[in-house]
Parts: C-alpha cells; sequence; structure tokens
C-alpha cells in the first residue's frame, strides 16, 4: 500500500527500479525521450562530456550537429512513435528500434539526414549501454539506412594548375595564397585557420591543432586527435611563409574567419569558371574539402603509394591492410617524394597551362 499501487506486479516492479536505482545510483527508467533530451544539448551530450576527459575525439562540432540531430529526431517520431518515446529504455526491443528506422526513412526519405538520425538513435543505445542504464544494447547489429550517397567529383591537376597561376581569379593575394595552401596541403579548414608560425620549421610544418568551432576561439587537436608532420613543397611554402608575414599578429593564428573564407571561395568559383578548365562542372561544387579530395585523387593517379597519401593528408581509413598499417612508420624524410609530386603536379608548367585570350580578357 505505501508504494500507492493497487496490483501487486506494479507494486513489485516499483521496488525492483526503487532498489536498483538506490544500489547503482543510476535510473533505470529513463524513456528514450529523456535521453534524447541530453543530446539535444553539448553541454549534457554523455559522449561529449565523456571525451573531455578521455583521449577520445568529439568535437563541439560534432556536438553540435548531434544535438540538431536530436531534436529533429525527437519531432519525427512524437508524430508517429510518441509511445515509443515514452517507453523507459530498458523495456525497448529491436523490432521498435527497426520501426523507428522506418518512420524517419518515411518522414525524409533515404537520404544522408535520415541515416544520421537514425545514427543518433542508435548511439542512445549504446552509450546507454556503457553506463549501465541498460543491461545490454538493444541495437548493437542492426544494418544503418541505406542510401543512394553523390559521388564527390575531384578537380583535376591540369585545372588547379590553372587557376594557381591565373592571379585574376582571385579577390585578393590573401585568398589566392589561402587556397594555395589547402590545394597543396591538403589542409582541413579548421587545421588552415588555426596555422601559427610556431608549427613551421625549415620547410617542414607539423599539424597539431585546430579550431574546435567556427567562433574560432577554442583550439584543440586535430580530427580523430591524428598529429601528423609532412614536408612542404615550394608552391606550399612559398605561399605559407608569405600569410605568416603578412600577419600583423605574428605570435596569433591566421586571422581569417570561417565565413569570410567562405565568401571568397565563391568568388573564387565563378571566376574559375571563366577559364578554360577540363572539368567545370566539378568546380560548381569547390570548397576547402573539395580541394583535399582532389590533392588525394591526384596523388593517387600520379602512382604515389597509398600509404604515404595516408600519412601526408591523415586519412584514418585508407589503405587495405590495417594490420600492416599499424607497424608501417613513416617519418616527414619519407614523405619527400609525395611534396615533390605536389610540385610537379600544380606547380608551371607551359605544356600544361591553357590561357584563352578571350577568357581572359573576360576577366579583366
Amino acid at each position: 500500500m505505501s508504494t500507492g499501487f493497487s496490483r501487486k506486479s506494479e507494486a513489485q516492479k516499483f521496488i525492483k527500479e526503487f532498489i536498483d536505482k538506490q544500489r547503482s545510483g543510476i535510473d533505470t527508467t529513463t524513456t528514450v525521450r529523456e535521453a534524447l533530451k541530453l543530446y539535444q544539448n553539448p553541454e549534457t551530450n554523455p559522449k561529449r562530456r565523456q571525451a573531455t576527459v578521455t583521449t577520445s575525439f568529439y568535437s563541439d562540432r560534432y556536438a553540435s550537429h548531434t544535438a540538431r540531430h536530436a531534436k529533429d529526431l525527437e519531432e519525427v517520431l512524437n508524430r508517429s512513435m510518441k509511445k515509443f518515446l515514452d517507453k523507459p529504455l530498458s523495456l525497448v526491443i529491436r523490432y521498435e528500434i527497426k520501426q523507428a528506422a522506418v518512420a524517419i526513412a518515411e518522414e525524409y526519405g533515404a537520404c544522408n539526414k535520415s541515416a544520421k538520425l537514425y545514427k543518433v538513435l542508435k548511439a542512445v543505445f549504446g552509450q546507454a549501454a556503457d553506463d549501465g542504464l541498460i543491461q545490454m544494447n538493444t541495437a548493437q547489429g542492426l544494418p544503418d539506412i541505406k542510401y543512394k550517397a553523390t559521388s564527390r567529383k575531384s578537380l583535376p591537376a591540369s585545372d588547379i594548375q590553372l587557376v594557381l597561376n591565373s592571379p585574376q581569379v582571385f579577390p585578393n593575394q590573401k585568398a589566392r595564397r589561402l587556397f594555395t595552401i589547402l590545394a597543396t596541403t591538403g589542409l582541413r579548414r579548421s587545421e588552415l585557420l588555426a596555422l601559427h608560425p610556431d608549427q613551421l620549421k625549415d620547410d617542414v610544418l607539423t599539424i597539431d591543432r585546430a579550431y574546435k568551432d567556427d567562433s574560432l576561439k577554442v583550439i584543440g587537436s586535430p580530427k580523430w586527435g591524428k598529429v601528423r608532420v609532412i614536408p612542404l613543397c615550394d608552391i606550399a611554402l612559398k605561399a605559407l611563409k608569405e600569410a605568416f608575414e603578412e600577419n600583423p599578429h605574428s605570435n596569433e593564428p591566421l586571422r581569417v574567419s570561417s565565413r569570410m573564407l567562405s565568401i571568397w571561395f565563391n568568388t573564387i568559383r565563378t571566376h574559375a569558371l571563366l577559364l578554360d578548365l577540363e572539368r567545370p562542372e566539378a568546380w560548381k561544387e569547390l570548397t576547402p574539402h573539395v580541394l583535399r579530395h582532389s590533392l588525394n585523387t591526384n596523388l593517387r593517379l600520379a602512382g604515389v603509394f597509398d600509404i604515404l597519401v595516408a600519412e601526408y593528408l591523415s586519412w584514418e581509413h585508407q589503405g587495405g591492410n590495417a594490420v600492416q598499417e599499424g607497424y608501417t612508420h613513416v617519418y616527414a624524410e619519407n614523405l619527400r617524394p609525395v611534396s615533390d609530386c605536389i610540385d610537379t603536379m600544380y606547380g608551371c608548367n607551359t605544356k600544361v597551362l591553357k590561357f584563352h585570350q578571350k577568357n581572359i580578357e573576360r576577366l579583366s
């Protein structure tokens, strides 16, 4: 009678949950909705909080994306599976999680967003199992939502070489230098904006820092926490030194906002399309990451070994044999062939450069 329930089975269930909570300090009655609420704020995201005290990688940007996806996920399930949201995690069965996948796909279609929302739901159950909220991960082994991804287009080496040697394409010299650095090093946007003169020694660049969000206030380790040391080709070295010399605050990172970089790339894209490009359709999707992807493709087409490309660009999942890669140690001196190849691909070569007078007049 003291439990407030009229049926013996309900009272026994209440007592069991109360004892479990007192014994472990964990509320085993946490519902799917309550768990999703935690992910809707980067500050309460269990994975993000765990990453702050461990070596695992979980950036602020990724936590913000997860928060947005968790809100969208709750809205979708609240329309078609409200009972599922209000059900304790420990009582959810695999069939219900599969039905949630169907509900997500019916709302958005089989697309990238649906896949991300479903991964958030599966991550909730995985983290709940790690934290002891449920005895086992109910979603473990369930397949992701499959969709036909659009293939990312690479920019040919001849096109990049043509643009690098066409000053009229760029809105200013600073934009040209940053474009050159991105095209010839494969740096990610966050790594570029966090570049500091202390990272450059002779012609070797140590990439050990990156901004964690668009506010450019928090600097941490690069993606996957993977630090790499790479030799620079002559083109990249010249552009990087000029960028550091131009920076009025010599003891601070490059003073460029992410928004300004996007504006410059829009201008570069528009002007580049007026040149005699080999693949103009690929330039319509120009971003810093497209330059990184293109450098990866062009290096491999030039015959550079996969392991060298993976080390130079810090690809996490490139190459064939993971065990072999674990015993392969690549140092900066071993990467000299990569920087030499970049100079050959993107350097000034009159046999490759094609300037049409009408295009130059159109740009001037």
